[in-house]
């Protein structure tokens, strides 16, 4: 599941084409716990790897789907992630295992699609899952229109027209409306 052999790649490029369930990606289960988003099908990954010298090239096409809620009218909505990343895979050493667990360290924008593997294999899982929650919009809107609720009464606004009275009353400036300024002088 998501996992590059090294011996697999040593002698030509690797090839992955896999659907993955979301209970097997930890990251997004946990993201999915709250019930604001939920993952409607599976990871579907295409993953292209190339040995080069010291380090391995990895390419990914990823997609997806969530269940969102729009945060101007709270209604539910589908959101289709489709994501294209590249990624390096470096051997890691015990020395420098050790030093990254124990300092702090800055990561540089080169370094930070950097992945250290030990062993016989790289586990894509994280990256992936990584990958994915980082497409997830900050801010979902349903559309780009969306009108979202009235702030008065809380009906739909892309549903229904709002029937509220004359919510001038609760804006203190409702008053300039009636203020009547002298004719221009030519």
């Amino acid at each position: 599941m998501l996992r590059i052999h090294i011996a697999s790649i040593a002698e030509k490029e690797w090839n992955i084409d896999e659907q993955v369930d979301i209970s097997l990606l930890p990251l997004l289960a946990g993201v999915s716990r709250d019930g604001s988003t939920t993952f409607t099908r599976p990871v579907h990954a295409r993953i292209r790897a190339t040995w080069s010298g010291e380090s391995i090239l990895i390419d990914g096409h990823v997609q997806t789907a969530a269940r969102l809620i729009c945060s101007r009218c709270l209604e539910p909505f589908e959101h289709a992630i489709d994501i294209v990343f590249s990624a390096t895979a470096i051997a890691e050493n015990e020395a420098s295992a050790d030093h990254r667990l124990t300092d702090d360290i800055e990561l540089s924008a080169d370094e930070m699609d950097v992945i250290f593997y030990g062993g016989d294999s790289i586990d894509l899982s994280e990256e992936i899952a990584q990958q994915i929650i980082m497409a997830l919009p900050y801010k979902p809107l349903c559309q780009d229109t969306c009108k979202g609720l009235c702030s008065h009464c809380g009906i739909n606004l892309n549903h229904h027209t709002c029937q509220c009275d004359d919510q001038d009353q609760s804006n203190p400036f409702a008053v300039l409306k009636t203020l009547r300024l002298p004719p221009k002088k030519d």
